[in-house]
């Protein structure tokens, strides 16, 4: 019996053009989920970067005192961080001190004392700007809503600064803490 070398070409010629097409379509996937993959990552390092650097530039200002952001959403038992921002515009060397207090409105919620600086108490020299982050811990449950803080910073302080101290300096800021 005698094979016809035609449609035996033919029929091999098809099955090399199959294995092929799906080996290239393949591929073809694959680098469509690289891609997608690596857009993702980009997105997520970009965002990061955004806030911080946004953070730094709303406090790259005259203002004696400024926050960067003012409104942080805090899930309870998590923390989250807040950047307060004092400038001297004094023509001297100051000492500045930072306190931070819970709004004492009747309207406004308690979150209990948990919430702490790295530093507390910063040596500025003229015309300079120092950051110093503000952490706050919100307490498993914590009841959902708006938690208010005051950050008072004085001048020329012995220990602490607060509310009613004679040496403030510039406005008092808010800090807003959301629960969820």
């Amino acid at each position: 019996m005698k094979i016809n070398k035609k449609g035996f070409e033919l029929s091999i010629n098809f099955i090399v053009i199959l294995i092929i097409s799906i080996v290239v379509f393949g591929f073809g996937i694959k680098f469509a989920y690289d891609i997608m993959n690596q857009a993702e990552e980009l997105k997520d390092i970009t965002l990061k970067d955004i806030e911080a650097n946004l953070e730094s530039i709303i406090c790259d200002s005259s203002e004696r005192i400024c926050v960067g952001t003012s409104t942080r959403e805090i899930r309870p038992n998590k923390a989250g961080f807040f950047t307060v921002g004092i400038l001297n515009t004094y023509n001297d060397i100051k000492d500045f001190y930072i306190d931070v207090e819970e709004s004492d409105s009747e309207e406004i919620s308690q979150i209990g004392k948990k919430y702490w600086m790295l530093k507390n108490e910063l040596t500025i020299k003229p015309n300079e700007q120092k950051k110093v982050g503000i952490a706050v811990q919100v307490p498993g449950g914590t009841k959902k809503g708006a938690y208010v803080l005051n950050v008072y910073v004085c001048s020329d302080e012995s220990i602490s600064c607060e509310k009613n101290s004679e040496n403030r300096y510039g406005t008092t800021q808010k800090l807003y803490v959301v629960v969820p």
